[in-house]
C-alpha cells in the first residue's frame, strides 16, 4: 500500500515568563519593521518604468539583512532564522499576488497586526517533555496535551490577544486512504439553520456572535469613552478582544464537530458553490448611487459571517481528504426554488423563509431539507460517482495545503 506525506500541526499552550514576554514584544515590533521595510522596498522596485522595474527576491533581501542588522542593535537581537522566515512569507505573499489567488501584501499596523515567530530549523529548537526550548528566549513551560506525531519540521511561536501558543508543523507518512464516494450527501448551508442535510437533518445555527454581542456592544462603548492612549483604553481595548477571542473559538470548536461527523460518515459531500465575500458586501453604496435596506443588509452580513460558511467548507475540504472521500461544490442556481420531487422550477414554490410547497405535484417540506435534496438529485443524475473531478457547472474541491499531497501520492503509485 502507498504512503503520503501530510502536513500537520499541533498547538500547544504555552507560558512564558514577565521578561521572555517583554522581549518577544520587542521583537514584534523589529518585526514589523523589518515587513514594513521590505514590502516598501519591492513597492519602489514596482513603481520603477517597466523596463526598469526591479523585484529583489527574498535571497536579495536576506543578503541585505546581514548589513542591516549590523546597523540596527535591536534588530540584530531577533534570531536570524526568524528574521529569514519573515522575508519568505513575505515572497510567497507576493507569488500568492501574482497568481491571483490572495490580494498584495498591506503594511503592518502597531496594535493591530500580530506577526509570529517562526524558526524553520529544528537544530535551533527543542521540545523537551513540557519544555520548549526557544532560540534567544530559553526555556518556555508548555502544556503538552497530545503527543507529537511524524517528523518535526518548524516552531511558530503566535500570540492570541494576551495567550501565548507554540504551533509545531510536521510531516506524518500515512497510508494513502482508500478513495470512497459513498454514501453521498448534499448540504444547504443558510443563516437560521447553519445548515440541513439531504437526509432530513437540520442543525440550527448557535449563532455565537448574536448572544454575545450586548457584551460585545458595552464594551466597546467603554473602549470610546477611554482617554485615548491611557492604560484603561488599552485594558478596554484588552476586553473586547477577548470577547472576540471567544466567539471565535466557540465557532470553530462548534464546526470541528460538524466536520467530523459527516467527513467520517460519507465519502462525497455536496455543498452550494457560494461567493460569500460577494454575498456579505456592503450594501452602502455611494453619494451619487445610494444603497437600499442597508440595515437589513447589514444584520444579514452579520448572520451569513457568524454562521462560518467557509470555514465549514474548508474543513470539510480537508477532513474528506483525509478519510479517502472528497467534497464537491455545485451550482446553486435555483436550488430554493425547484421541488426535488418533480423538478418544478417556480417561486411561488417558496410561500415563506422555512416553507417549500410544491404547486406542481404538492409536496411539503423544509424549505433548506429541499434545497439540499435537490442539490444531491443533480449530483446523482450527472452520473459523478467516480473518483474523476467533476465536469462542468460542479468542481471538485481541493484544499491548497494538500495540493503537495497529492502530488507526493500519485508520484509514489
Amino acid at each position: 500500500m502507498t504512503t503520503v506525506l501530510i502536513q500537520k500541526s499541533f498547538r500547544y499552550r504555552v507560558y512564558p515568563t514577565k521578561e521572555q514576554i517583554a522581549r518577544i514584544a520587542q521583537w514584534e515590533n523589529a518585526l514589523r519593521f523589518l515587513w514594513n521595510l521590505a514590502l516598501e522596498q519591492r513597492l519602489m522596485g514596482l513603481s520603477r518604468p517597466k523596463d526598469e522595474r526591479i523585484f529583489p527576491t527574498a535571497f536579495d533581501q536576506q543578503e541585505e539583512l546581514t548589513d542591516l542588522r549590523e546597523e540596527l542593535p535591536w534588530l540584530a537581537d531577533v534570531p536570524r532564522n526568524v528574521c529569514n522566515q519573515l522575508l519568505i512569507e513575505l515572497d510567497k505573499a507576493w507569488q500568492r499576488c501574482f497568481l491571483k489567488i490572495a490580494k498584495a501584501p498591506q503594511f503592518k499596523r502597531k496594535g493591530k497586526d500580530f506577526l509570529s515567530l517562526t524558526e524553520p530549523h529544528t537544530k535551533y529548537w527543542r521540545l523537551d517533555g513540557s519544555i520548549l526550548r526557544f532560540p534567544k528566549l530559553g526555556n518556555l513551560r508548555a502544556v503538552i496535551h497530545r503527543p507529537l506525531e511524524g517528523k518535526p519540521k518548524t516552531c511558530t511561536l503566535k500570540r492570541d490577544v494576551d495567550q501565548w501558543f507554540i504551533s509545531i508543523s510536521c510531516e506524518v507518512e500515512v497510508k494513502d486512504p482508500t478513495p470512497k464516494t459513498e454514501p453521498v450527501i448534499a448540504l444547504d448551508r443558510g443563516v437560521v439553520n447553519i445548515l440541513a442535510d439531504s437526509e432530513g437533518n437540520i442543525v440550527k445555527s448557535p449563532r455565537f456572535f448574536a448572544v454575545a454581542q450586548k457584551k460585545l456592544v458595552r464594551a466597546q462603548r467603554q473602549t470610546s469613552r477611554k482617554k485615548k492612549g491611557s492604560n484603561n483604553q488599552a485594558k478596554a481595548k484588552l476586553r473586547v478582544a477577548k470577547i472576540h477571542r471567544k466567539i471565535r473559538r466557540q465557532r470553530e470548536w462548534f464546526i470541528h464537530q460538524l466536520s467530523h461527523k459527516y467527513s467520517k460518515s460519507h465519502g462525497t459531500v455536496v455543498i452550494e458553490r457560494l461567493k460569500i465575500k460577494n454575498m456579505t458586501a456592503s450594501a452602502h453604496g455611494t453619494l451619487e448611487d445610494p444603497g437600499h435596506n442597508i440595515r437589513q443588509k447589514s444584520g444579514l452580513n452579520r448572520g451569513i459571517l457568524d454562521a462560518g460558511w467557509g470555514i465549514l467548507a474548508y474543513q470539510l475540504g480537508y477532513k474528506l481528504f483525509w478519510n479517502g472521500g472528497r467534497l464537491v461544490e455545485d451550482d446553486p442556481s435555483f436550488s430554493s426554488q425547484e421541488c426535488y420531487a418533480c423538478g418544478l422550477i417556480d417561486s411561488r414554490n417558496r410561500p415563506d423563509q422555512a416553507t417549500f410547497s410544491c404547486i406542481g405535484c404538492g409536496v411539503i417540506e423544509h424549505a433548506d431539507v429541499n434545497a439540499a435534496k435537490v442539490l444531491d438529485k443533480r449530483f446523482k443524475n450527472r452520473g459523478n460517482t467516480s473518483v474523476q473531478p467533476v465536469k462542468g457547472s460542479c468542481r471538485l474541491r481541493t484544499p491548497r495545503r494538500n495540493r503537495k499531497v497529492i502530488e507526493n501520492s500519485k508520484a509514489q503509485s
